[in-house]
This record gives structure tokens, sequence and C-alpha cells, in this order.
């Protein structure tokens, strides 16, 4: 391994297509998620907790095959022979969530009416479809076994195994920074696993409210260590708007759960030291000014632009096609015509990128979708730590949307969906013991 310490490298996408090595990674992780599923569909779960992050990508056309898609395909074919509970699925909390999922992936329908690639349509469609399935899976999964002891020790090891990824990236040589003037590095910007360092911090943004709220309420020293590695990692990536997404995810595992005594003061001053260490840090090293504007200064090579001219793109071509959009999925392809040529990437905002795409329906669809998760979790009045710890990333991920579109990217997309189904099933839970036991006590008080 060559080791270049401190430097920047501009990673670009390469289309590889799939071979007879890679092949056989996918069917080892279909067949090993299955079995673990075959014999407890808690671990399925766990298994694709740690697929998510270090997903292994191979194209077939122009799609890709992936380790988690094989997992996924291994943990439902495994559920579909194992006898599933689906009591949790005729509960509200799961309705409501597969409807807001519906409504998103029928906006994008309908954008294909105004759609010029309606491959890139066809694409989302199947994403999204994915994104369900991760979720339906987890639900039934968690339904099934309601065993959360997987779930805690895995997370706990793929966000370790994540944050090492990225900060070996100051030895190898990271793929983002921050340039002055465009030209000379003043500091990396880590990803590691991740596609990207915002990518990365949104990651984070499901992990730390989830482990936080695991904290508060159970001691474990590793877990404390897990929380810290995670919290420096997240400053390191210089993302600003995904390190005020995890400190408002952290801010409301804290208000919900309300620990007693110091405990919420000193997780409170630690993330403030943590975020207080970072800014003293990138103002020392010389982080630019523009840095903190939505003028960011962007390299010609990585095909990027910055905030301010992505969103007036987005409002040009949302203006083309009001209500249905340009169509899902082809937001990059048709930045030339908003008069960026020269430009392939997102909308750096799901809100604006929903609008551009698939118009005011799917606008209202997503933030349906987002609203949704959080009141099924605020309201369930379910306070264990999984279900507040989703309820933070939720909210987390949301704030951060603002300003990156996250969901472009399946990893971190994976990582959340299969983290709410969890929750969701939790909820759905308690909800039929409740119903359940009402039951009980009827038949009991209507018996002579």
């Amino acid at each position: 391994m060559i080791f270049h310490p401190w430097t920047v490298t501009l990673r670009h996408e390469t289309h590889v297509p799939v071979d007879v090595p890679s092949a056989l990674v996918y069917a080892a992780c279909a067949v090993g998620v299955a079995v673990l599923t075959r014999r407890r569909p808690a671990l399925g779960v766990a298994a694709l907790l740690v697929l998510a992050p270090f997903d292994l990508a191979r194209y077939v056309g122009p799609t890709t095959i992936t380790t988690l898609k094989a997992g996924l395909v291994g943990l439902l074919v495994a559920l579909a022979f194992s006898r599933p509970d689906l009591a949790a699925f005729r509960t509200l909390a799961v309705r409501a969530m597969v409807l807001a999922f519906a409504a998103t992936l029928l906006a994008a329908a309908l954008s294909a009416v105004h759609a010029q690639h309606l491959g890139a349509v066809v694409r989302e469609l199947f994403k999204g479809g994915e994104y369900l399935l991760l979720f339906l899976g987890a639900v039934a999964a968690y339904a099934t076994d309601p065993d959360d002891r997987p779930f805690w020790r895995t997370l706990e090891l793929a966000v370790a195994l994540v944050c090492c990824s990225a900060l070996a990236e100051y030895l190898t040589g990271a793929h983002s920074g921050l340039f002055l003037h465009g030209q000379s590095v003043v500091m990396p910007r880590i990803a590691g696993a991740l596609e990207g360092p915002n990518q990365l911090a949104g990651y984070l943004d499901v992990a730390l409210p989830v482990l936080v709220a695991r904290a508060l309420v159970h001691r474990d020293r590793v877990l404390l260590f897990v929380i810290g590695l995670a919290a420096v990692t997240d400053v390191l990536t210089l993302s600003r708007s995904g390190i005020v997404g995890a400190a408002i995810g952290v801010v409301v595992v804290l208000l919900v759960l309300k620990p007693f005594g110091g405990l919420a003061w000193r997780f409170a001053g630690a993330a403030a030291a943590v975020v207080a260490a970072g800014i003293a840090i990138a103002l020392r090293v010389g982080v630019p000014v523009g840095y903190f504007s939505l003028d960011q200064a962007t390299q010609s090579a990585d095909h990027l632009a910055n905030r301010s001219q992505l969103w007036r793109a987005a409002l040009a071509l949302w203006q083309t096609s009001p209500v249905v959009g340009v169509g899902a999925g082809n937001y990059e392809l048709d930045l030339q015509e908003a008069g960026l040529s020269g430009v392939h990437t997102h909308a750096n905002s799901i809100y604006l990128q929903s609008l551009a795409e698939t118009g005011v329906l799917g606008l209202i669809a997503t933030v349906a979708l987002f609203a949704t998760t959080i009141v099924t979790l605020a309201r369930s009045g379910v306070r264990r730590p999984l279900v507040v710890g989703a309820l933070g990333a939720a909210v987390a991920l949301a704030t951060h949307q603002i300003f990156d579109d996250l969901f472009f990217f399946p990893k971190v997309a994976s990582a959340y969906w299969l983290v709410v189904g969890v929750a969701v099933a939790e909820v759905a839970a308690r909800r039929l013991f409740e119903r359940r036991r009402a039951q009980s006590y009827a038949a009991t008080a209507a018996a002579p």
C-alpha cells in the first residue's frame, strides 16, 4: 500500500461490470444472509446493517448489483420460507409508513409524463422500491424475532469500522478536501467507505442519535468509545449541515428521554467540546471564508457546482413542469438546460431535488414521508432507546437534507431505513400487545 498523508485526489465514478469474482461475492452474501435469517431473523437484519455502508457495486447495463441487494434478496427469501409474523403489517404505524412510501413512488411514476430520460425514472423507481423492501424486511424480521441485541452490537461494529476507514484517509489520502483559491489543499475531508464526506456525515446522523439513546439507558464503556469515535469523525468530515443535523438529533434524544442527574449535561458538554474543537482546528488550518457560504468554490474536474447554482437550476427546471416535475433521476441529466454545462450531480437538497424532478406532488410526498416517520415514532409512547434514537435520526436526516440529498446515495438511505424499520416494528409490537391485552380483558369481563 502506498501512503499519501494529508493529500487529496478527486474520486471519479467508474462503471465496473459484474465479473465472476464479484458474482461469487454476491452469491455468498445472499446465501449467508439467508442462512442467518433462517436461524434467527434478527441476525439477518444485523448482517444488512454491516453490508449497508460497505456496499460493493458492479454494473449490469444501466443498473447495479450490490452486496446489500444480494443480502436483501437472501433476507426476503428466507423470511418467505420461515412463516414470519405479519400481524405488525395490520397496525396503523406500519400502514401509515407504507402509504407514505407509496406516495413517493407514485409521484416518481407520474413524473415520467414529462421526463426526457425514462430510463432514469425507472432506475429511481427501483431505488425507491429497494428502500421500501429494506423497511418492510426489517419490520417483518423484527416482528418475528424481537431481540434487539444483535442489532445493537452490529451497529456499534459497523459504525466503528466506518469511522476507522474514514480516519485512515489521513494516511492513505482523501478523495475530497477544502481548497484555497481552488488550488492548494487546506484540509482533507474524510469519507472512508461512504461516497463522500457529506454522505459519511449523513450516515453518522443516523447512527449517533441511536447510539446516544442506547448509552443513556444502558451504561457501556465500549458504546461510549464508539460514540466518541463517531463524534470526532463527524466533525472531521467538515460537513456543516451534517454536524448540525447530528447535534439536533442528539438534542431530540435528550429532550425525549430526559435523563436524570448530570448525564444529559455531560453528553451536551462533550458534544459542544467536540464541535468547538473542530471549529478551532478548522480556523487554525485556514478554512476559506467561502466555505461558510452557499457560493463555495468547486474544482472544475469534479463536475460539481455550488449550492446557490444548483438550487437556482432546480427552481428553473421545476418551472418547466410545476406539477409532476422533469422526471425522477432527470435533474443531473437536464442541468445543461438550466445553464450548468458539464455539471453532473444532485441538487444538494432533497426537497429541491424532489421539487425539480417530481414537482409539487413529489415535494409534498417527500415532506409527508419524513413527517409520517417522525409523528409515528414521536406519538407512539414507546420510549425504548431504539425508537427514540430512530426519532432523533429522522429529525437529524430531515434537517441535514435541506442542504444535501442523501437518499440519492443508497449507503446512507439503506442504513436509515433499516433503523426506522426495526423501530417501527417495535412500535407495532407495543400496539399489538396493547390490543391483545384489551381483548383479553374484554373477554374476561364478558365471561359469566
